[in-house]
């Protein structure tokens, strides 16, 4: 009987160990520092464990496998390594080198490896991205795509696809739910997520998600119909400011193509992301017609000129910055803020980063 019990004590504590997998690792700059282990929640991040680590940076966890894939952190301070655990997964090592935690090597786990590379491709543009070099941020963002694009089709209902649709730059979606070639991935990762784990809470945000855009795009396009249908388009108001050779360029130049006024400064907070924005536009639709004419507001000349060295556009700067009529001619009360002006000279209306390029695709047909 005594015999009994100890194989049955054995038995369930093997069955536990199975249910627990080992995260475990070195931190180069953790010497006698506080470890957390945390999950990162739809709504909130909540600590799991903590521990000390050793005077190498050494640490380890142990904690149960998720019934659904699920994100997780080791932090240190304010520094963490993103990993992900299935109700499969191994032991998972971690080493960060130094304090450099976007250069961490994670083994074990796949989807955790490639979680890490779109975080370190990420920390590197946002380091491109301070250095305000549009060409080289632009280069460096359709790498990063490309990575996050691979990962997502490779299995689309890993956490590592579903880590690389929710990756924001300066607030703005990698890629965008409320376009069509963002609305594509996010729609794929849905489908992939709802066919394996349907009850889970994240699949069901990520069904709302694309719901929602697929409304909202539906809505955007009956905005632009009716914008482009209203009869109320303006003729446009010239524009004559010098461009970067301190040449002056007029805006009626570009009657005969299609044309984004687009008023911004290299200056604004979310720059970089509009920047490419406008880049990714312009990659697309400028040899079937688009071309754009940006007005700078920057207050600093040498700041414009700096950053804005590599724009393929006409990019023009007007000295009088915020104080400049065309901003009350054009209605503009805040930037970015942009316009599209037919072939003919005429103001089709005001646009938004959602509903432009079905703008620009609906009149190039």
């Amino acid at each position: 009987m005594k015999k009994s019990l100890l194989v049955l004590f054995a038995v369930a504590l093997l069955a536990g160990c199975k249910d627990r997998v080992k995260i475990s690792g070195t931190i180069g700059c953790a010497d006698g520092e506080m470890l957390y282990f945390e999950h990162t929640g739809l709504t909130k991040t909540e600590i799991i464990d903590s521990t000390e680590a050793d005077s190498d940076g050494g640490f380890k966890f142990k904690v149960e496998r998720p019934k659904y894939p699920d994100l997780y952190r080791v932090r240190l301070k304010n520094n963490f390594v993103v990993f992900a655990l299935d109700s499969l997964s191994g032991d998972i090592e971690i080493n960060v080198p130094d304090s450099s935690f976007h250069k961490a090597k994670i083994k074990g786990s796949e989807v955790s490896a490639d979680i890490q590379k779109l975080r370190k491709s990420h920390h590197d543009l946002q380091q491109l991205a301070l250095k305000k070099d549009v060409a080289e941020v632009d280069k460096a963002l359709k790498a990063h795509q490309e990575l996050a694009q691979n990962i997502i089709l490779k299995d689309t209902k890993t956490m590592a696809a579903y880590y690389a649709i929710n990756q924001t730059f300066n607030g703005l979606y990698y890629f965008n739910p409320y376009e069509k070639r963002g609305l594509q991935f996010w729609s794929a990762v849905a489908t992939g997520f709802d066919l394996n784990y349907p009850e889970y809470e994240r699949t069901k945000e990520l069904k709302a998600v694309v719901l929602n855009a697929i409304k909202q795009v539906r809505n955007y396009r009956l905005d632009v119909d009716a914008i482009m249908a209203s009869g109320q388009e303006t003729a446009f108001i010239d524009i004559v400011l010098p461009d970067r050779r301190d040449e002056n360029v007029k805006l009626s130049s570009l009657i005969g193509k299609l044309v984004i006024i687009d008023f911004s400064a290299y200056a604004m907070e979310q720059a970089s992301a509009h920047m490419l924005f406008l880049r990714e536009l312009y990659d697309v639709y400028h040899d079937k017609g688009l071309e754009i004419y940006q007005v700078s507001v920057d207050p600093s000349k040498l700041q414009w000129l700096e950053q804005s060295h590599n724009c393929p556009w006409v990019c023009v700067h007007d000295e009088r910055s915020t104080e400049s009529p065309l901003l009350l001619s054009y209605n503009v009360t805040e930037i970015p803020t942009f316009f599209l002006m037919d072939r003919d000279g005429t103001i089709l209306g005001r646009f938004n980063h959602e509903n432009i390029e079905y703008a620009i695709t609906k009149y190039l047909r």
